[in-house]
C-alpha cells in the first residue's frame, strides 16, 4: 500500500479543491462531507473542542469514506503537529505564522529526515507498522503531507516572502478575520485595507507557486475566490447547515 493524498494530487494537477471545516467532533459529519463530494475535511483543534482521541476518530471516518483529512493544530508546537500526523492527518494547518523562523519550526515538525525532524514511530499513520518497511513509508509520508501556514496578521503579511521561501511550506492559508483584527478593523473584512492585504498575500504566494486557501460561506463567495487565484476553498460546516436550513424554510415561507 502506498500513502497518498488525493487532495494534494488534485492541486498538483492544477485543479481547485473544496472542503469543509469542522469545529465540533463528529465522525458522521466527516462521512457526510465525503459522500457529498468534498475533497477534504479540516478538523479544527484550535477553535473546536477536539481532543486527540476525537480527532483520531474523525480521521478514521475520513479514511473509511474516502475524503482527505486535514487538521488545524492549536499551536505551532512540535508535539501538537506530531500527534495529528501520527493519527493519520495528511495536512496540518499551523496557526499564527508570522516569521521565517516560525515557518521553519513548523516545517521541521511536519516531515522526517532529511526534510525535517518529525518524531519517528510506526504508529497509526503507518497502520501500526503493517504497511511495509519504515524507511520506504517515511519517504511516502514526506511526499504525501501538506504543511499549510496560516497567515492571519499584518506581521505575517509583512514577512510572507520569507515565509514562503522556507522549504516544506506547501500552502498559504489566509485567516481573513484575524487579519482584520490585526489591522485594527475587527470583523470588517470588506474594508479596502483588509482586501489589499489579502490581494498581497495571494500575489506573493502565487509568485512562489504556493496554493492559496481561504474560507467562504457560499458558492458565490467560492467563485469570487477562485477568480482571485485562490485554489483551496473551505466552507464551515455550521454555515453550510444554516444556509441549507434557511433556504428550505424560506421556500416554505418561514
Amino acid at each position: 500500500m502506498v500513502i497518498t493524498n488525493a487532495a494534494k494530487e488534485r492541486l498538483r494537477a492544477g485543479k481547485p479543491i473544496f472542503g469543509v471545516g469542522l469545529t465540533f467532533p463528529s465522525p458522521a459529519t466527516v462521512e457526510l462531507c465525503a459522500y457529498a463530494g468534498f475533497d477534504f475535511v479540516r478538523i479544527d483543534c484550535e477553535h473546536g473542542p477536539m481532543d486527540p482521541v476525537a480527532a483520531e476518530q474523525m480521521v478514521r471516518a475520513a479514511e473509511a469514506s474516502g475524503i482527505t483529512p486535514f487538521a488545524r493544530t492549536p499551536t505551532n508546537a512540535f508535539h501538537e503537529v506530531l500527534r495529528l500526523l501520527d493519527a493519520g492527518v495528511l495536512g496540518v494547518l499551523v496557526p499564527h505564522i508570522e516569521s521565517r523562523a516560525e515557518a521553519e519550526a513548523a516545517a521541521k515538525a511536519m516531515r522526517y529526515y532529511p526534510e525535517g525532524e518529525r518524531g519517528m514511530a510506526g504508529s497509526r499513520w503507518a497502520r501500526y507498522g503493517s504497511l511495509g518497511p519504515l524507511p520506504e513509508l517515511i519517504k511516502q509520508a514526506n511526499a504525501a503531507v501538506l504543511l499549510m501556514t496560516l497567515i492571519e496578521s499584518a506581521k505575517g503579511v509583512e514577512n510572507l516572502e520569507e515565509i514562503v521561501s522556507v522549504p516544506g511550506v506547501d500552502v498559504v492559508w489566509i485567516g481573513h478575520n484575524d487579519l482584520s483584527q490585526s489591522l485594527g478593523v475587527p470583523a470588517q473584512v470588506q474594508l479596502p485595507i483588509v482586501q489589499e492585504h489579502i490581494d498581497r498575500i495571494i500575489k506573493i504566494a502565487r509568485a512562489a507557486n504556493k496554493p492559496v486557501a481561504m474560507l467562504t460561506n457560499d458558492a458565490d463567495g467560492a467563485k469570487k475566490l477562485l477568480d482571485r487565484g485562490v485554489q483551496i476553498v473551505e466552507f464551515g460546516a455550521t454555515q453550510l447547515f444554516m444556509n441549507a436550513g434557511r433556504w428550505i424554510l424560506g421556500q416554505l415561507g418561514r
